[in-house]
């Protein structure tokens, strides 16, 4: 059997998918890869939602694109802390040296702003005890 020749529709359609992927194995990014290509963020997401061959091809152009930016950041941090840029050795030391590093705080940890401590009389406490099970027999 023939294959059957796509709509002008179609065409267009598959045209625009393939911009888009381009734009996310460029970028990694929706928004800015949907801009390219012509399109809304909608259209990209029902895409994917109707075609699985897409959203499989949309997720490893993302993948793609994400690792080919950071590259491309990692080269301009390296380049800049060549010629000297103090940010971009700050930034690098806090961020990979160990004699640099802050300390991260653990999530687990809250900040206490005030402890206040008070040193209760336990003749005081009896007596509170005592007059509280007199007045609940009441």
């Amino acid at each position: 059997m023939a294959k059957k020749r796509p709509t002008a529709l179609e065409a267009r359609i598959r045209s625009q998918k393939d911009k888009v992927l381009e734009s996310l194995r460029e970028s990694g990014n929706v928004s800015f890869a949907c801009k390219r290509a012509g399109m809304t963020r909608e259209t990209y997401y029902v895409w994917r939602a109707e075609d699985e061959e897409f959203a499989e091809a949309a997720e490893t152009a993302i993948a793609s694109g994400k690792g080919f930016v950071n590259d491309l950041a990692h080269n301009h941090l390296v380049r800049n802390i060549h010629d000297g840029h103090m940010g971009a050795i700050k930034f690098h030391l806090s961020s990979c040296h160990p004699d640099y590093l802050r300390p991260r705080p653990d999530p687990l940890v809250q900040q206490v702003s005030r402890v206040e401590i008070r040193v209760i009389d336990p003749d005081v406490v009896r007596a509170q005890i005592a007059e509280n099970k007199k007045k609940a027999e009441e």
